[in-house]
């Protein structure tokens, strides 16, 4: 009897919780990865096609992949007839953690079906710490990543949510990023869409040692970290975590 009654207890909480839709608010890859490997086959073959840098301006100019067109993923929206439809738009940032991916599922609402993805961004074109990038109409020469023009850049912007999703502790456990579910965490009363991150696939924190999971309030576990939070905070914002 006794467990009877916690079985129903347990669905009333469940009944009584605000239902959130998933496919209106995910935000999982909707425009595939593609590799450095099929780049550099395409490119040998003589496929066309066309890389579109989505970072700040700042960092374009300080050096990108070949060929190269700019478009920053907060003007995508209102530049997307600048994407040509007629061969493949291979879409990156610097990490093609969130930037990237956000830009591909924007295009990819827009009804464009030729975009993909740059698996590891800018930092996975070229290994030992380089990228490379072309100036101009010059030939392609690897350079060093630029290091000291992270504190210039303006605050990433258009980030949150159109109509932002509030949510209990509770209803935070639904978004664990496992079996396609969107991945949200928590941190100092604010819940950030860590889905699109490589390092949050499956819902865990790969460098975390299996103490980050998706779902939860990180905050205390961040505290301990030697970056703090100076990551999550760059990832979207989904809303607030309610008392």
């Amino acid at each position: 009897m006794e467990l009877i009654r916690i079985i129903c207890a347990t669905l009333i909480i469940l009944i009584t919780l605000p239902s959130v839709s998933y496919a209106e608010n995910s935000t999982l890859p909707k425009a595939p990865y593609i590799n450095s490997q099929t780049i550099r086959n395409w490119i040998k073959h003589d496929r066309e096609f066309v890389f579109v840098d989505v970072r700040e301006p700042k960092e374009f100019e300080a050096g990108h992949l070949p060929s190269a067109i700019n478009i920053p993923y907060y003007e995508m929206e209102n530049r997307r007839e600048e994407i040509p439809l007629d061969r493949p738009a291979v879409i990156y940032c610097t990490h093609s953690s969130w930037r990237a991916p956000y830009s591909g599922n924007l295009l990819a609402d827009l009804g464009l079906d030729n975009i993909f993805v740059l698996e590891g961004g800018a930092s996975s074109w070229n290994a030992g710490g380089q990228v490379i990038y072309a100036k101009g109409s010059e030939e392609p020469e690897i350079i060093e990543k630029p290091k000291d023009l992270k504190k210039e850049f303006k605050k990433p912007v258009h980030r949150e949510y159109k109509t932002p999703i509030d949510l209990t502790e509770r209803q935070l456990r639904e978004f664990d990023g496992k079996n396609g579910r969107p991945a949200y965490v928590a941190v100092n009363g604010v819940i950030y869409d860590v889905t699109q991150s490589r390092l949050w696939r499956g819902g865990e924190h790969d460098p975390s040692d299996g103490q980050g999971y998706a779902g939860y309030d990180l905050t205390e576990l961040l505290e301990l970290s030697p970056h703090g939070d100076k990551y999550v905070i760059e990832f979207p914002v989904v809303g607030r975590l309610l008392d």
